[in-house]
């Protein structure tokens, strides 16, 4: 599947997967280059069956060039072919031949602009976002297709399609993409060859991350959009520690002792105060103390 790639990049390329494309300033080509010196019909593009591009002028006013040559009559093209349309010049690209990884700009050729720069962040009414469909097969392995979140998606190969798929056995109008209660959903829309998901022929299917979707011999895996990583301060927000205690032997926490039940407190005895005068208070308030109890202890026996 061949396309053509505007050089200066300024438009999106296009993947030449109709048979006639009508290229001038008027509004109504398949292709429209509005710029001053471009006639309102200026060229016509052919693709044959077996992706031979033919370019026919079609009596423009400055002409049409193949490789800095102007043509005169039907002219076969071949990749990496420059056409001139006075200063316009597109580029017919063989993405077959191109090993090196696909340019930014192509990425544009995967969906209309409706669809680019989805925010994958958000979505509307709570639908998700950031489904993908990886290519797994065919010239457009290794490419990914964003999957709309705020409404439906049609896949084909006709340039109206918001995701336009190449394939000769694709139909114009394939399958449809949507979501309903949260969940992927895939429709073949009465396609010629069939939407198959892992393997199975279908008509309206749930898919799921990692399901493969095939439509003709292209096949396609669904990719969910990452889970998202929770903050470090919410996580720690949610954890709950011990209380911290005073430190016991060995540092462990120290465990108060249960609170004593109350029971009846003995009647206290005298206090003696000592005087503040060291170890001879301490002596004297001991003298004290037996000469009274020895006084009290007579005193019982003589009575």
């Amino acid at each position: 599947m061949l396309k053509l790639q505007f050089k200066d990049l300024k438009k999106a390329a296009i993947w030449l997967v109709d048979s006639r494309y009508s290229i001038g300033r008027d509004k109504s080509n398949d292709i429209v280059i509005d710029e001053e010196g471009i006639s309102g019909f200026h060229a016509e593009l052919r693709v044959e069956d077996d992706d031979r591009v033919f370019l026919t002028d079609a009596g423009s006013i400055n002409g049409t060039f193949v490789n800095g040559k102007q043509i005169k009559a039907r002219t076969q093209l071949r990749a990496n072919d420059v056409i001139s349309i006075h200063r316009s010049e597109v580029k017919l690209v063989d993405p077959k031949e191109q090993l090196q990884v696909k340019p930014a700009a192509d990425e544009a050729t995967a969906m209309t602009p409706a669809l680019q720069g989805l925010n994958s962040a958000k979505g509307v009414g709570g639908v998700p976002t950031g489904w993908l469909l990886r290519a797994k097969t065919g010239n457009v392995a290794g490419q990914t297709f964003a999957i709309p979140a705020s409404g439906r998606a049609v896949l084909g190969r006709s340039q109206n399609c918001d995701i336009i798929i190449p394939g000769t056995h694709v139909s114009r109008q394939h399958a449809e993409l949507y979501f309903q209660s949260g969940k992927l959903h895939v429709k073949d829309l009465g396609s010629s060859n069939g939407t198959y998901v892992n393997r199975k022929k279908v008509d309206d299917s749930v898919v799921s991350s990692g399901d493969e979707i095939r439509f003709d011999t292209l096949v396609f895996q669904v990719e969910a959009p990452e889970p998202v990583v929770q903050a470090a301060a919410d996580v720690d927000s949610t954890q709950f520690r011990p209380a911290v205690t005073a430190a016991g032997s060995a540092g462990k926490p120290a465990v108060a002792p249960p609170s004593p039940k109350a029971r009846p407190q003995p009647t206290p005895s005298p206090t003696v105060v000592a005087s503040s005068g060291g170890g001879s208070g301490v002596a004297t308030a001991f003298v004290v103390i037996v000469v009274l109890a020895l006084a009290g202890a007579a005193a019982w026996y003589f009575m």
